[in-house]
């Protein structure tokens, strides 16, 4: 590879990563959507009209094929006479004329039929491909919202999870303590206490009598 060829595939490499980092790709991607949408609906509109037509031509063919009928019929009604005969083959030649137009327009009718249905199968594509599009759209975005968090979360440094660690040691300090003083609350029963204090006071006072009889013992030894 010539100097010049590497030069320009190493300048071309560099742009297309410059566009790619600084294009807003759901600006882009939403642009794009929006001009598919205004495509298949000016198709869908144009077939609409084609459908119109379509039966228009129906119509009219049905109408020729109707005359045609008609003018058979006339021409088997007509009286057996010169002047009937007469009668009976204008209506035959106009019966010829209706059905050669008939038979003309309905091949137009056939073509007419043929691209319609073409065009339908084009326009059911345009739709699953817009369809297709906006999915796509929509699982880009929840992607990009998701990297997004995630790239977040991991900008987070060490220093800050450490003052998260403080703040949650401090927060269950402030728990613990007012655990504590709630627990106390709980446990005070003026009722109750008092019998604890009678009966810690009737234990004092065995044990100091006890120590009375205790004395008395030894002083009665000694004597």
């Amino acid at each position: 590879m010539s100097f010049f060829k590497r030069v320009t595939l190493a300048v071309s490499t560099q742009l297309d990563r410059m566009v790619g980092e600084i294009e807003n790709h759901d600006a882009v991607v939403e642009a794009g959507i929006r001009e598919s949408r205004r495509l298949y609906a000016k198709a869908k509109v144009r077939h609409a009209r084609m459908r119109q037509d379509g039966d228009r031509l129906r119509r009219k063919l049905d109408a020729l094929r109707a005359d045609e009928q008609a003018w058979r019929e006339r021409a088997l009604s007509c009286e057996p006479t010169a002047d009937g005969e007469d009668k009976a083959l204008m209506c035959l030649s106009r019966a010829k004329r209706a059905a050669s137009q008939a038979e003309s327009l309905a091949e137009s009718y056939r073509r007419h039929v043929e691209v319609e249905s073409h065009l339908g199968g084009e326009i059911d594509g345009l739709r699953q491909r817009v369809e297709t599009l906006e999915h796509r759209r929509q699982l880009m975005r929840s992607r990009e919202a998701t990297a997004d968090a995630a790239s977040r979360i991991r900008e987070t440094d060490t220093g800050a999870l450490f003052d998260l660690d403080d703040t949650f040691e401090r927060w269950e300090i402030r728990l613990t303590e007012a655990e504590l003083t709630t627990d106390t609350l709980c446990d005070s029963d003026p009722f109750a206490s008092e019998f604890v204090a009678a009966e810690e006071r009737a234990a004092l006072k065995a044990e100091l009598e006890a120590l009375k009889r205790n004395r008395e013992g030894r002083s009665g030894g000694v004597q």
